[in-house]
C-alpha cells in the first residue's frame, strides 16, 4: 500500500511535471499565438492595402479633379486644393506607418515614389496658388495619367507583401498545431481554438476577395464609363468641327467673292487681315481635331506619289512673304541626291514644313531662316529623308528643349507673353513624323538660334501618268462653256447665299433643298447633272440620302455627287465613300476644288454607270 501510495505519488509527480512541462509549452504557444493574433490585428487595423488603396483611390481622385479642369468643367481652388492635401497626406502616411517596412523593399515602391516626389515638386507651385492657372492644373493631367499604372502596381504589391506576411504565420500556426498534437488533452482544446481562429479568418478573407470583387467590377464600369465618355468627346468633336467650319465656309468663301469687286488697296488691306484672321482660326481648330484623332487613335495617313521637289517649292514661296514681312531672310537648299517622286501623305509633310517654319519665323526676330534638305538613297531601302529647319532667334535652353513636344507647351507662358499659338503644333509635328517611320528633333542654345531636323523613312516611286486633259481644270470663277443643273442639299442660309453666287458665276443653275429628303424626292421628280449633298441635315442626312440614290433604279442612281461638309474625321470622309460619294468637298470650301469636280461629272458619271451595269448584268447571269 506505502509502496502503491509511493508509485501514485511518483506518478502523480511526474504526471504533474509532465503536464507542468506540456502546459508549460502550451502556455508559450498559446502566448505566441496570442501575439501573432495580436500583432495581425494590429496589421489589420492599419493594414498595407488599406493604406496604399487610399493613396490609389485619392490619386485618382485628384485626377478626376483636374481631367474635369482639363475638360473646361468650372475650376473651384478650395476642392482642387483639399484633394491637393488629402492626395499628400496619404504619401505622407504610406511612408511613416511602421507597418509598410515590407513594403518599401519592394520594386514597385521604389519606383512610384521617385515619381509621386516629382509630381508633388510639379504640382506645389501649381495647386498651392491662390489662383491656380487652368492650362498650369490641366497640364498635371498628363503624368498623372501616364503613372497611373504605377500606382495602381503598388496596390498590387500591398497585396503581394500582405499574402506573404499571412502565409509565414500560417505556416507557424501549423508547426504550431503539429507541437500541440503531441501534447496533453488540454493541447486538444487549443487546436480547436485555433482551427477557430483559422475559420474567422477564413470567412474575413471570403469578405475581402468579396470587397476585391466588387472593387474590379466598379473599375470595370468606370472603364465602359470612360469609352462612352470618349465615345461622346468624339461625337462632339465631330458636332463641333461641322458648326465652326459651315460659318467659316461662307466667311471665306465671302471674302473671296469680295475680293473680285475690285477693292480699293485700303480695303484689299482689311480683306486681307480678315482672311488672315479666319485662317488661323480655322488651323487653330484643325489642331484640336488632330489632337483629338490622336488621342483616339483615329488619325490615319493617305501616302501617294508626291513630287517632293515641288512640295518643297511650294512650302518655301508661301512662306518667304511671311520672311520678308518680318524682315527676314528666307534660304532654301536642297541637295542634288534628293529624289524627286516618294510616297508620303503630301498634306501632312506640308503641315509639318509649314509649323516648323512658321514657329522659326515667329521667334526670329532678326537675321535669317533656312530650309535645307538632304537625303540617304539606297538601292533596294527606303530613302531617308532629313528636312533641316534653321534660325537665328532666341534659341532654348536644354529644360525648354525637355518639355517642347509636350501638349500645350509654349516658350513663355505668362500672361504678357510675346508669342501666340496654342502650342500644339511641335507635337502633331512629331506624332505626324513617328507615324512616317520618322523623327522630329530640335537642338539649340538659348540667344543663339534652333534647329528642328525632320527625319522621314520614304519609299521611292515613279512618276505617275496624268492624264492632263481630264485634270484640267478652268480658271477660278470662269465661266463654263456648258451651264449645268447642279442639286445642292444644304440646311445653312449663307452658305446657300455663297454656293449660289459661285455657281452663277460659274454659269450653273443652283437648285436648293434644305434637307437629304428633299434631295432624294427631287432627283426622282427632275433631272440634274450632279449633286452637292451636305452631310448633317435635319429630317434625313446627306449619308442617308446619298444612299437612297444609289439604290434608285436607272441611270439616276449614277447621278454624281459629291459630300460638302464641314465635318473632316476621318471616320466621316470613310463613311461617305462607304455611302457612294464620287469626291469630299471641305469646307472651307476651296473653289478651285469646286471646279474640277464639276469639269470630272462625266468622267464619273460614266464610270458609276458602267459599274452598275456590270452588276446588274452579272445578277441576271
Amino acid at each position: 500500500m506505502h509502496q502503491s501510495s509511493r508509485r501514485f505519488l511518483l506518478w502523480l509527480a511526474a504526471t504533474t511535471f509532465i503536464m507542468a512541462i506540456a502546459m508549460a509549452v502550451l502556455l508559450a504557444v498559446v502566448l505566441g499565438q496570442s501575439r501573432a493574433f495580436e500583432d495581425n490585428a494590429k496589421n489589420r487595423l492599419d493594414s498595407i492595402t488599406s493604406l496604399t488603396f487610399q493613396l490609389e483611390r485619392e490619386f485618382l481622385r485628384l485626377r478626376d479633379t483636374i481631367a474635369g479642369v482639363a475638360r473646361g468643367e468650372p475650376m473651384d481652388a478650395q476642392t482642387l486644393g483639399l484633394r491637393y492635401d488629402i492626395f499628400l497626406s496619404r504619401i505622407s502616411l504610406l511612408r511613416e506607418n511602421i507597418t509598410t517596412e515590407n513594403l518599401r523593399q519592394r520594386d514597385e515602391y521604389r519606383q512610384v515614389m521617385p515619381q509621386l516626389d516629382r509630381l508633388i515638386q510639379q504640382a506645389e507651385p501649381i495647386l498651392n496658388s491662390p489662383t491656380p492657372q487652368r492650362e498650369q492644373v490641366a497640364s498635371l493631367l498628363r503624368p498623372m495619367q501616364d503613372m497611373g499604372a504605377d500606382v495602381q502596381s503598388l496596390s498590387f504589391a500591398a497585396n503581394s507583401v500582405v499574402a506573404a506576411m499571412l502565409e509565414r504565420q500560417s505556416a507557424t500556426v501549423r508547426q504550431q498545431n503539429r507541437l500541440i498534437i503531441g501534447l496533453t488533452v488540454a493541447q486538444l482544446l487549443l487546436l480547436l481554438i485555433t482551427a477557430a481562429a483559422l475559420a474567422v479568418r477564413h470567412r474575413r478573407q471570403v469578405r475581402e476577395a468579396q470587397a476585391m470583387e466588387a472593387l474590379n467590377a466598379e473599375l470595370h464600369q468606370a472603364r465602359i464609363t470612360a469609352e462612352n465618355a470618349s465615345r461622346g468627346k468624339s461625337q462632339f468633336l465631330a458636332n463641333m468641327s461641322h458648326e465652326l467650319r459651315t460659318p467659316f465656309n461662307g466667311f471665306l468663301g465671302m471674302l473671296n467673292l469680295l475680293e473680285q469687286t475690285s477693292p480699293t488697296p485700303t480695303q484689299q488691306d482689311y480683306l486681307d487681315t480678315a482672311r488672315q484672321s479666319a485662317q488661323h482660326l480655322l488651323s487653330l481648330l484643325n489642331d484640336i481635331l488632330d489632337v483629338s484623332a490622336m488621342e483616339a487613335g483615329k488619325l490615319r495617313l493617305n501616302p501617294a506619289a508626291i513630287d517632293l521637289h515641288r512640295v518643297l517649292d511650294d512650302v518655301y514661296t508661301l512662306m518667304h512673304s511671311q520672311a520678308v514681312a518680318k524682315g527676314l531672310q528666307l534660304e532654301f537648299h536642297r541637295a542634288p541626291e534628293v529624289p524627286r517622286w516618294l510616297r508620303a501623305d503630301v498634306t501632312r509633310l506640308k503641315q509639318i514644313l509649314f509649323n516648323l517654319l512658321s514657329n522659326a519665323i515667329k521667334f526670329t526676330e532678326h537675321g535669317t531662316v533656312t530650309l535645307s534638305a538632304e537625303a540617304q538613297v539606297s538601292a533596294d531601302g527606303p530613302v531617308l529623308l532629313r528636312v533641316e529647319v534653321r534660325d537665328t532667334g532666341i534659341g532654348m535652353d536644354e529644360a525648354t528643349q525637355a518639355q517642347l513636344f509636350q501638349r500645350f507647351y509654349q516658350l513663355d507662358m505668362s500672361a504678357s507673353r510675346r508669342f501666340g499659338g496654342t502650342g500644339l503644333g511641335l507635337e502633331i509635328s512629331r506624332a505626324l513624323a513617328r507615324m512616317m517611320a520618322g523623327d522630329l528633333e530640335v537642338s539649340s542654345q538659348p540667344g543663339m538660334g534652333s534647329v528642328f531636323t525632320l527625319s522621314l523613312q520614304l519609299d521611292p516611286c515613279a512618276e505617275p501618268v496624268i492624264n492632263t486633259e481630264a485634270t484640267a481644270t478652268p480658271h477660278l470663277l470662269s465661266k463654263s462653256d456648258v451651264s449645268l443643273r447642279i442639286l445642292v442639299a444644304e440646311d445653312h442660309p449663307v452658305n446657300q447665299k455663297f454656293i449660289d453666287l459661285v455657281l452663277k458665276r460659274m454659269g450653273h443653275e443652283g437648285i436648293f433643298v434644305v434637307n437629304g429628303q428633299l434631295a432624294l424626292d427631287r432627283v426622282q421628280q427632275e433631272s440634274f447633272d450632279l449633286i452637292l449633298m451636305d452631310l448633317h441635315m435635319p429630317v434625313m442626312d446627306g449619308l442617308e440620302a446619298t444612299r437612297s440614290i444609289r439604290a434608285l433604279p436607272g441611270e439616276v442612281s449614277a447621278l454624281p455627287i459629291f459630300a460638302l461638309t464641314a465635318d473632316v474625321l476621318q471616320e466621316t470622309r470613310e463613311s461617305a465613300w462607304s455611302a457612294g460619294v464620287d469626291d469630299f468637298l471641305t469646307k472651307p470650301l476651296q473653289l478651285a476644288h469646286l471646279e474640277r469636280v464639276i469639269a470630272d461629272r462625266h468622267d464619273l458619271s460614266r464610270r458609276r454607270l458602267g459599274r452598275s451595269k456590270s452588276t446588274d448584268q452579272a445578277a441576271r447571269n
